[in-house]
């Protein structure tokens, strides 16, 4: 959607400067110079393109919706029929998760569906958060092996597949706009689980460190139009990611479970976060004109009863 607004004035002094010269017997050719005007400046002068981003966080294994009498919120199936419907009106569409969707306590069964029920969503990225590591890292390289869910792992490192085969970054084309996205997880927190089950042969780097890496090399191949983290380091890191680096638009947040109504921008960049238990999807919409992140808003959908269940969804979640 082009914004005529900010052209006016300069098509307003043009007009005025060609009616001064051209005067009298120019007077048709000064009426198709105005048309001229119009017709460049209304179609794509100003190149304005709106994209909407959903993002879930923290879901902690949370599989069905409580049905309680004080907050029945949340529930894969619930998160499955709204993202359905939305993606039929908004065809520009990215789903995001920044983790911690599995269990804390590593219950297995219970987290085996969870993987599965996010593979069935078809996110764009996901980012991998210390609690995936809550059953081990063998459980949670053995049913990578069975889904196609899009991780991207920035500061994690790995001697041996499938970890070092995750992807650092990923480039994704949506509106014709260059989307470079990247994740992190808190190495404090990763090592909790990596004590109880040992030497899994993973390391977490300094995220400011992975992540200038990644950009710098991001950039020598390709466009870069938005930046997206999705950060599994809690809001106080994300803060400090955002003064620290000022190439991120957004980053998407989590790990300390805060739920922001509408998102908060510090030095440029845009941080969001949903909460917790899958209670609610949040959207953050942007607009970005020649390139250039220049508007945003951003709310909260709850994950109520009034939302149908899928029940597909019902059927794989209660296996």
């Amino acid at each position: 959607m082009i914004n005529h607004f900010e052209l006016l004035p300069y098509i307003t002094k043009l007009d005025g400067l060609l009616t001064n010269v051209l005067a009298g017997s120019y007077g048709l050719m000064i009426k198709l110079v105005k048309v001229m005007l119009v017709c460049l400046y209304s179609t794509g002068m100003m190149l304005s393109q709106d994209l909407h981003i959903l993002y879930t966080q923290n879901t902690n294994g949370v599989l069905r919706n409580c049905y309680c009498p004080d907050h029945p919120l949340g529930g894969m199936e619930k998160r499955a029929t709204f993202v359905a419907q939305w993606r039929k009106e908004h065809p520009n569409t990215l789903l995001f998760d920044s983790g911690d969707f599995l269990s804390f306590d590593g219950n297995t069964a219970n987290d085996a569906n969870m993987l599965t029920a996010m593979d069935t969503l078809q996110y764009s990225a996901v980012n991998l958060g210390d609690q995936e590591f809550s059953n081990g890292s063998d459980f949670l390289s053995a049913n990578m092996e069975h889904t196609s869910v899009p991780w991207v792992a920035s500061n994690l490192r790995a001697n041996e597949t499938p970890f070092s085969d995750l992807p650092r970054s990923r480039l994704l084309e949506v509106a014709k706009l260059n989307i470079l996205v990247m994740g992190v997880l808190d190495r404090a927190s990763f090592q909790f689980f990596n004590r109880i089950y040992g030497d899994s042969g993973l390391a977490v780097l300094d995220p400011v460190i992975a992540i200038q890496d990644v950009y710098a090399k991001a950039k020598i191949h390709s466009r870069i139009d938005l930046v997206i983290l999705l950060s599994n380091l809690g809001y106080d890191g994300d803060r400090e990611l955002a003064h620290k680096l000022d190439f991120i638009d957004v980053i998407i947040g989590g790990h300390s479970q805060d739920q922001f109504d509408r998102p908060i921008v510090i030095e440029n960049t845009i941080i969001t976060q949903c909460g917790k238990n899958g209670q609610y999807i949040g959207h953050l919409g942007l607009q970005v004109v020649n390139g250039k992140l220049k508007a945003h808003s951003g709310n909260l959908i709850p994950m109520d009863l009034s939302i149908k269940d899928d029940q597909s969804m019902l059927r794989l979640i209660a296996r």
